[in-house]
């Protein structure tokens, strides 16, 4: 008995969104490490410590950025094919993330050039981190927005249609950012007794 192409074929799966919890938390956490640092000022010795340990998470969520960035053209180029592409939310999820690549690179550049000479986070630094971490949310709740909201990368491929027919339907879903308008309350009729 030989196998179809269609059934020897794997479905695939995306391999972007696993790869984004590491920088998102690292913009966030960086932005975090800053603000202790430029609270404890010159005058502790622990502001050093946590402005230290921003410029290292930064890095590792950097390198990883890079990772993502790529795993997201590989799932863009694999995915795209269907019927209907949210190209707006797609296009303000690269712009964004893009930009707050950009941010970061410029960000760990100046921390490197000044990490010896400074015992605390200074101001300017501290608001490029902030910056960067409010764009890294905003462009992470795009990006969930394509999956949840847009099912974009979901259900490309079921692996075994048998358990498919188990499940009830799933509802719409649910609100997110990059959609037109909530959606309306669910109403329930009043019942009343006479």
């Amino acid at each position: 008995m030989r196998a179809s192409p269609d059934q020897l074929q794997r479905p695939r799966r995306p391999l972007h969104p696993p790869l984004t919890d590491f920088p998102i938390a690292a913009y966030v956490f960086t932005a975090a490490f800053d603000v202790i640092s430029a609270i404890g000022g010159r005058h502790h010795s622990w502001a050093r410590e946590f402005w230290h340990a921003g410029t290292f998470v930064l890095i590792a969520g950097g390198v990883i950025c890079v990772l993502a960035v790529l795993a997201g053209f590989r799932d863009l180029l694999a995915f795209s094919g269907r019927d209907s592409v949210p190209v707006r939310t797609i296009s303000i999820h690269v712009c964004l993330m893009v930009s707050v690549f950009m941010i970061g690179v410029a960000d760990i550049a100046w921390r490197l050039r000044d990490y010896q000479s400074q015992s605390s986070t200074p101001p300017a630094i501290l608001a490029v981190s902030l910056v960067a971490a409010i764009g890294v949310c905003v462009g992470a709740a795009y990006g969930g927005s394509l999956v949840f909201r847009h099912r974009f990368g979901i259900g490309a491929a079921d692996p075994d249609p048998g358990m498919a027919a188990d499940r009830p339907p799933a509802g719409p879903p649910a609100f997110m950012i990059g959609a037109d308008e909530p959606p309306e309350p669910t109403r329930h009729p009043v019942r009343r007794d006479t």
